[in-house]
């Protein structure tokens, strides 16, 4: 048997967080000098179109939690780091802290804050000559506390801890991931290898659907999940929404090099019966069977345009490609076929025959297509990631009469579409 797994409810005191904690013995190697770092989920921030937090970040009041049991521990070196999205130099992981009450935490428990995207890196080889360039506190704190949201991932399936610690990586390493060459799963996995967690705990306050941010669909579920056995807690996190550790390619390679059981049953359980907790949730969009757009596109008899399914190499900075390029070209939408017209995004679409024109969205694609005799006349949108503004006059410039206000309209209805729910609580993301 591997280290036990805890399954508790949440009952809003940290006395739920402690309980978890203790069932799993999640402190017994953790000393009160230890410099401590807690590694939450703050994936992008949006100022604009505030994100509904639900599912989609490390509940705050958990986070408090934890810091009020390390405090009543004894610990007084308290940091917290994260690496968000940085679409522009205004919306990064500060900006994140801000607006989901982090920066109290430094004047009420003088706990410091860490931008990963700021810090100086260790390099570290894996698979002969890859390279992954990790954060310095990530890899030479003394006691790690991952601390990922029970979450699907529209390219991952799932998203618990080992993929949380994605966020440790600097900039180049995460596009690193994303290359056609590495297999974003393969690449990833190898991170537990170098930054390895004492101690990891997955917030189910809330789960969610089709994520990893919040368009897909939140569920209030009070569990949390905690092991210092990160693969352990994953396997255990994935069952509860749906899926085996045999489903998960990341969860599958670490097995692999690790030598570790991929079925739930080699290890201990304790605290809530997991099969009372199971509630399987989808990770992924359904999209046409030609891959031509997303479901919706054939329920509203939409023809001509293209939009290939996006795939592993697509970034998280150009991750609103698909939900940008899906809402305009519903905008475009009168009831008669669209232009013939093509939209790539990533770093391995290739431009298919019979289109007049062909959209590459971001300098990547661009690349990959430069030679692509498919294309009759390419419109490239540079930028990494390429601004809304150019996507829209790319289509408009093809043809398609997309507006920018339909997008703004689909992202405020995001924005606010748990508002009035009680069980949906702002208050848990507020210090």
């Amino acid at each position: 048997m591997s280290s036990n797994v805890s399954i508790t409810k949440y009952t809003g005191s940290p006395d739920s967080l402690r309980k978890s904690i203790d069932l799993c013995a999640g402190l017994q190697n953790l000393k009160q000098s230890d410099q401590i770092l807690i590694k939450p989920n703050l994936v992008v921030w949006e100022d604009i179109f505030p994100i509904a937090p639900f599912g989609v970040y490390t509940t705050t009041r958990l986070v408090e939690d934890l810091i009020i049991c390390l405090k009543d521990f004894g610990c007084r070196n308290i940091r917290i780091g994260e690496g968000s999205v940085e679409n522009n130099k205004k919306k990064g992981t500060g900006a994140a802290f801000e607006g989901l009450g982090y920066k109290a935490f430094k004047k009420k428990y003088g706990v410091t804050l860490i931008d990963f995207n700021e810090s100086d890196a260790d390099e570290f080889l894996y698979h002969g000559e890859h390279k992954l360039h990790i954060a310095k506190e990530a890899v030479e704190s003394d006691f790690f506390i991952n601390f990922p949201v029970l979450k699907t991932h529209s390219q991952t399936k799932i998203s618990l801890g080992t993929k949380n610690l994605k966020g440790c990586l600097k900039l180049k390493s995460k596009r690193h991931c994303h290359n056609p060459e590495s297999n974003l799963e393969f690449a990833f996995s190898h991170i537990a290898d170098f930054v390895k967690p004492d101690l990891t705990i997955i917030d189910g306050v809330y789960a969610l659907e089709r994520g990893p941010l919040h368009f897909g669909k939140a569920y209030r579920k009070d569990l949390i999940i905690a092991s210092t056995d990160m693969f352990a807690a994953d396997l255990i996190g994935a069952h509860i929404i749906g899926y085996s550790g045999a489903d998960i390619g990341h969860l599958g390679h670490y097995a692999q090099r690790h030598a570790k059981p991929l079925t739930i049953d080699q290890y201990s359980i304790i605290g809530e019966n997991i099969s009372d907790h199971v509630q399987p949730l989808k990770w992924d969009w359904r999209w046409t069977n030609d891959n031509t757009g997303p479901g919706i596109f054939e329920k509203l008899g939409i023809t001509g345009v293209a939009l290939p399914k996006y795939d592993e190499t697509l970034c998280s900075r150009c991750a609103n490609i698909p939900n940008i390029t899906s809402i305009l070209t519903l905008s475009a939408f009168k009831g008669k076929p669209l232009p013939k017209v093509e939209i790539l995004n990533g770093k391995k679409m290739k431009a298919r025959e019979g289109y007049e024109k062909t959209i590459l969205l971001g300098n990547c694609i661009i690349k990959a297509n430069r030679d692509n005799k498919n294309i009759n006349e390419a419109i490239w949108v540079k930028g990494c990631p390429p601004p809304d503004d150019d996507i829209v006059s790319a289509m408009q410039s093809a043809g398609l009469d997309a507006n920018i206000l339909a997008y703004h309209g689909f992202l405020k209805q995001e924005s606010k579409k748990y508002e009035g729910k009680i069980e949906f609580d702002r208050a848990f993301f507020n210090a």
